[in-house]
């Protein structure tokens, strides 16, 4: 309680200026806005949708996210930054975006504004380059038709360092003294497993690459 009363003196609010979490969102809103208007561009300039979604895909969203490929990544180094920030489905920015904002809102509350957008990008290049690892290294798994694309690695190397940060920390105090942040984070590590079992074994790999990224940054900040 020490800690909820503590964070209620300085909050933070996404509206105020220097606030590194709504930046995250907004870059996250802005790309896949312009993703989606792309996609709308390409949907009506061709005969049939499976056309447009192909060339879609071989023309936008191959330069953004990460081939399996290495000798495909030689050519297009940049999208180990660029797929972290690009989502291509709804579902997938609004699951983003809802757990961004609100791991991200504890952690930059517990930390000020200066930790939450390095370790983003620290969780989405450590997500990038096991991604990478584990697409040439390990036998059976494909790396061409699943590349890696979303936040999802950036956003769970802030879920373990909020919850890492102040396991006991307590959301809505209103229901029976409040329920603790492990909870949430329990929830979310579930939701993101059931869905990334439906690719493979380098995407789920990524996610606890930014997991375990996450939890080494509290360690070593922690450590000062």
């Amino acid at each position: 309680m020490g800690v909820l009363q503590q964070n209620r003196k300085n909050p933070i609010l996404l509206g105020q200026d220097n606030n590194a979490l709504t930046w995250l969102l907004i870059i996250n809103a802005v790309v896949f806005i312009i993703i989606s208007f792309i996609k709308v561009v390409y949907y009506l300039g061709y005969e049939t949708p499976m056309e447009s979604q192909q060339n879609f895909h071989m023309q936008i969203t191959d330069w953004v996210s990460i081939p399996g490929n290495a000798d495909k990544l030689a050519t297009r180094p940049w999208t180990i930054l660029t797929y972290m920030f690009s989502h291509e489905s709804v579902w997938e920015i609004i699951g983003t975006a809802l757990w961004l904002w609100g791991f991200g809102y504890i952690f930059q509350d517990l930390t000020g504004n200066s930790k939450i957008f390095p370790l983003y990008i620290y969780g989405g290049l450590a997500g990038a380059v096991v991604f990478i690892l584990v697409s040439n290294l390990i036998p059976g798994t494909n790396t061409e038709s699943v590349p890696l694309l979303g936040g999802g690695a950036a956003v769970m190397a802030i879920a373990i360092a909020t919850t890492t940060t102040a396991p006991k920390y307590r959301i809505f105090p209103m229901i029976n003294g409040g329920i603790s942040i492990w909870i949430f984070t329990l929830v979310f590590v579930a939701v993101d497993v059931a869905f990334v079992a439906g690719k493979n074994i380098s995407v789920a790999a990524a996610h606890t690459a930014g997991a375990i990224i996450g939890f080494i940054f509290i360690v070593q900040m922690n450590r000062g």
